[in-house]
């Protein structure tokens, strides 16, 4: 079985460098024109499976990837960053100075003011994976359309790393990376 991560085009709020967290957004005209390129890098692989959050911008980048209706999970929605959504780090920083240096001192654990902690966040998201993953198995190539944070947990779990390594995979958008499960590790990454 072969998993292409993707993480979903460009957003207005990732151009602005936004949490965008749950907020739904929509891709912005990069981020359509990232997916297209990428549509035709891929176009030699069939999946079996797209799979993606319920957030509009993942399922837009997935529409724009394969024909094939996504099968969607709100477990494998990004992190929810509560009060900080809508806000770049510097107006956060001015905004909410608290527990802006909470996060930034202890981001491990500290819950996001009216969001998720990562622990929390982490947890849903391979909670949703793990469950799944049994019958994706079965299955000759899936496409994971998601997050950032997303994807970065489930490398983590697939990789069996500590929550430490979290920014150590990057997913950057409008590329792919290619988990192979037979030889445990990324064949291709950000390509």
């Amino acid at each position: 079985m072969q998993l292409i991560f993707v993480r979903h085009g460009e957003t207005d709020c990732n151009a602005l460098k936004k949490y965008c967290g749950q907020m739904d957004v929509a891709l912005n005209e990069n981020g359509i024109r990232q997916m297209k390129r990428l549509q035709e890098r891929l176009i030699d692989y069939s999946f079996d499976l797209v799979v993606t959050s319920d957030l509009m911008r993942v399922n837009q980048s997935a529409a724009l990837l394969s024909n094939r209706k996504p099968i969607c999970f709100s477990g494998f929605n990004e992190m929810n960053f509560g009060d900080f959504e809508g806000y770049t780090y510097q107006e956060i920083s001015t905004k909410f100075p608290v527990a802006w240096d909470d996060y930034c001192s202890n981001w491990q654990t500290a819950p996001f003011p009216n969001g998720e902690s990562f622990p929390v966040f982490y947890e849903r998201v391979i909670a949703t994976f793990k469950a799944e993953w049994e019958n994706w198995q079965k299955l000759d190539t899936v496409l994971f359309v998601g997050h950032l944070g997303v994807l970065r947990a489930i490398a983590l779990f697939l990789q069996d790393q500590k929550i430490a390594q979290f920014w150590d995979t990057d997913f950057k958008q409008g590329c792919y990376s290619l988990w192979d499960n037979k030889s445990q590790s990324f064949l291709i990454s950000n390509q």
